[in-house]
């Protein structure tokens, strides 16, 4: 159990507000991918595996991704909902990560957003057996082409694909600062809000 310094104070504002604030400044800073955020799971030997995927959004209490069910990640989802999720935006030097849990979104809601996505991606998702062999690429662009073929210019979402919520229990807020005497905040929920402190860098 995390134990909160008597000192602690509510942040000046919601953390969800401040990653949408910070993603705003990264994006108009001219930062490459500035969604990209690694997520990490744990497998069912308890080892942590990480990779980058993008976020899709801000929510009321986290972020939310999607993802293959069928890939590692979505079977490390299933067995274990626990998820750390770190971005990082090199040109501001900044810093955020979350620890949480996640849930499976509602089909009508990855419905929407498939619907959105280019129809090659779309064909991708129903292509790909994400994270299973495959002993060439040519096996890869034979299955996008005969899925191309299968379907007409709306390809439906796959059952095997959909989208997660994380819901956060904590955050830190790093900012870079010369002589790396940085600035960190930490928030964790307390009773209808969220309480903030400093940490040392």
């Amino acid at each position: 159990m995390m134990t909160i310094p008597d000192y602690a104070e509510a942040p000046p504002e919601h953390p969800t507000a401040w990653l949408d604030r910070w993603l705003t400044e990264a994006e108009a800073s001219g930062e490459l991918n500035h969604t990209a955020m690694v997520l990490s799971t744990l497998a069912s030997d308890g080892a942590p595996r990480a990779r980058f995927v993008l976020c899709k959004g801000v929510t009321a209490n986290g972020v939310r991704f999607f993802t293959n069910l069928e890939s590692d990640k979505g079977h490390q989802l299933a067995g274990d909902n626990r998820v750390a999720i770190a971005f990082h935006w090199t040109i501001l030097k900044r810093q955020v990560r979350i620890e949480g849990t996640v849930t499976r979104m509602a089909d009508a809601e990855a419905d929407a957003y498939f619907a959105s996505r280019s129809r090659l991606s779309n064909v991708g998702a129903w292509a790909s057996q994400q994270s299973r062999p495959i002993a060439t690429r040519a096996e890869l662009e034979d299955a996008v082409e005969a899925v191309s073929k299968r379907y007409g210019e709306a390809v439906p979402r796959p059952p095997h694909w959909t989208g997660f919520h994380v819901h956060a229990t904590r955050w830190e807020f790093w900012q870079d600062q010369p002589g790396r005497i940085h600035d960190r905040w930490t928030m964790v929920p307390e009773g209808d809000g969220w309480t903030m402190w400093r940490l040392q860098p």
